[in-house]
């Protein structure tokens, strides 16, 4: 007698290949049997004088359904309780997963299942197309392993980082009210540092960003904004540009949402958007602690990464940003800083047109970020005027302002502990200021620079006492000498989980000493912190680190960046679901049972 199990919808029996389980008598009545034939996990249960094959691996979390029950033709996973109808494999859950079903033949008291052809191929297909559902579901739900699933299958389908990206920076920005999100920033840091990253660590870059999209947003969208009607007497540049700030100082987002859709609507270049963006982030001082004006030229990198692909969304939070964030003339902070700042606000046009008409001058930018750590600003706001009407070019400003970033978060004790977000600010802040002034530099954005020369001696206070550097040639004890530069950031790795700061400072200081692959450490540094459910800050600081170690060429200056990017990296302690959430999903993407395995950590 021969009995088959329906499959649906009928599969073509010259497209299966029919493999031996076993004897038929070895399938008891009560309990599921696992085996794995030709890389496929299945589950095999005898039910009603009928034999029943499926993928052993719930789709829900991976748990082996042969472990599962079945009740009145229902299989039951012991995990979760997701439901299964035994003979077609449909769940009975509304947003479940179905699971894979074979058919078996039994021929002279033997079992055969039959495998279709390129089923390896097959199984994969199945994990991708719940990987687009997964996705937006995994969004919805804020569920990390959901999200790990659907980055992990649509990447082994060949699906590119910009597309992936470019699916969470349009979910981010229509779905949230919160302007631009630590997870669109993250997700545009992963585009930024690709190449970076070990190729290994790449799916667990693409989760954190979404993760963290996923937690900063709801199910429901935006209210939809337009540009203006085009008409033959559109209003001139000039006019949009006093109207957009002047409504941003109003604090109305709509009307300022508006004219800058309707800037890319009419097709203004990239350039044209940023000095609107860039001169309503400057108007006030130091908006959101620096985070509105990083996170506009994070946006502007987001766009140009995806080729401008959902742009019209894309552009709109960036608004609630510049509207809603702390003004800090209207602080106690400031309040001293205000009357010499705006003396200066004052004679900025003034200075840009001297920049621009002096002839080059060259900046010591190690010398100068000692002057930028000084205690107090209106001596350096005088200095800085100065050497901008001299000619300095505001970039190399930019570059002294991101070293002494650098050297504020290298020398910052640990006894600050709740100041760290502080440090990482004017890190990250200098570091976009660089890229602003690359993107569309102006008289606006100069004010900038004066902001964060303020905001750095304000941190002074969190280098007292200042935390010791690594001296030349200082080593481990009893660890002078690793047998290669992999040992040696293995040791790494060993010292950051248990957060041993200054160790681990010690050994990158010495792999720079002996001249190892720097793209090695960089990933290493990568590697630290996407093993934890890291936040922004730390993906700033590792971002601003790496591109000024490639800008410059003294040894002194690119030391500061990676050993303030490893302080930075390995004081913070978090947790892991993450990167378990990740390596899950990989195993399940790669055909492996969760439950065969055995954690070392």
């Amino acid at each position: 007698m021969t009995l088959r199990t329906p499959v649906r919808p009928a599969a073509d029996p010259e497209e299966m290949v029919f493999h031996e389980l076993c004897a038929a008598a070895d399938i008891a009545g009560d309990v599921g049997r696992p085996f794995t034939i030709d890389g496929n996990h299945l589950a095999v249960f005898r039910q009603d004088e009928g034999f029943y094959a499926c993928d052993n691996r719930c789709p829900h979390m991976g748990y082996p359904l042969s472990e599962g029950s079945v009740r009145d033709g229902v299989l039951i996973c012991h995990w979760h309780h997701w439901e299964f109808d035994l003979k077609t494999g449909a769940c009975f859950l509304t947003n479940g997963d179905d699971v894979a079903s074979f058919p078996i033949e039994e021929r002279a008291g033997v079992l055969f299942v039959g495998i279709p052809k390129g089923s390896k191929g097959a199984a994969r297909q199945r994990l991708v197309e719940r990987g687009k559902k997964a996705l937006e579901q995994g969004l919805k739900d804020r569920s990390s392993f959901l999200i790990a699933k659907a980055v992990t299958a649509l990447r082994e389908t060949g699906a590119t980082p910009q597309e992936i990206i470019q699916h969470g920076l349009f979910y981010g920005a229509r779905k949230t009210s919160d302007g631009w999100s630590s997870g669109v920033a993250i997700l545009t840091l992963c585009g930024n540092m690709w190449e970076d990253v070990d190729p290994k660590d790449h799916n667990l870059f693409l989760v954190h960003g979404l993760s963290q999209i996923a937690n900063r947003t709801s199910g429901s969208s935006r209210r939809q904004r337009f540009a203006f009607p085009r008409t033959a007497a559109d209003p001139d540049l000039q006019t949009m540009k006093r109207w957009f700030r002047r409504y941003i100082d109003l604090r109305d987002q709509g009307a300022a949402e508006r004219i800058l859709l309707t800037l890319h609507d009419r097709g203004e270049p990239v350039e044209v958007l940023a000095d609107f963006v860039f001169s309503a982030a400057t108007d006030s001082y130091f908006t959101g602690d620096g985070h509105a004006l990083d996170f506009a030229n994070k946006m502007f990198e987001a766009l140009e990464f995806v080729d401008w692909q959902g742009a019209h969304e894309i552009l709109r939070p960036i608004i609630v940003d510049l509207v809603t964030r702390t003004r800090h003339e209207e602080t106690s902070r400031w309040q001293d800083a205000v009357p010499v700042l705006e003396s200066i606000f004052g004679r900025i046009d003034a200075i840009w047109e001297a920049n621009q008409k002096a002839p080059a001058q060259a900046l010591d930018v190690s010398a100068y970020a000692q002057i930028l750590l000084g205690d107090d600003f209106a001596p350096i706001v005088d200095d800085l005027e100065r050497r901008l009407r001299e000619g300095v070019n505001p970039l190399d400003i930019c570059r002294a302002m991101t070293y002494a970033g650098a050297v504020r978060t290298l020398r910052f004790h640990l006894k600050n502990e709740g100041d760290w977000h502080d440090v990482a600010n004017i890190y990250s802040y200098a570091h976009a200021l660089y890229r602003a002034f690359q993107l569309a530099p102006s008289a606006a954005l100069l004010r900038a620079l004066f902001h964060g020369a303020v905001f750095t001696t304000y941190l002074r206070w969190l280098n007292m006492p200042a935390a010791r550097v690594p001296r030349t040639g200082q080593r481990l004890s009893g660890e002078e000498h690793f047998a290669s530069p992999e040992k040696l950031l293995h040791r790494l790795q060993e010292l950051a989980d248990f957060q041993k700061v200054a160790e681990a400072e010690i050994l990158v200081n010495q792999y720079l000493e002996e001249g190892h692959d720097i793209t090695l450490l960089k990933r290493a540094l990568a590697h630290i912190m996407l093993r934890e459910d890291a936040e922004l800050h730390m993906f700033q600081v590792l971002e601003a680190a790496c591109r000024h170690y490639d800008l410059r060429t003294d040894p002194e200056e690119r030391r500061t960046h990676m050993l303030a990017a490893t302080r930075y990296i390995t004081a913070q302690k978090v947790m892991k679901n993450i990167l378990w959430s990740t390596e899950n999903a990989e195993r399940l993407q790669r055909g492996e049972l969760l439950s065969d395995r055995e954690d070392d950590d």
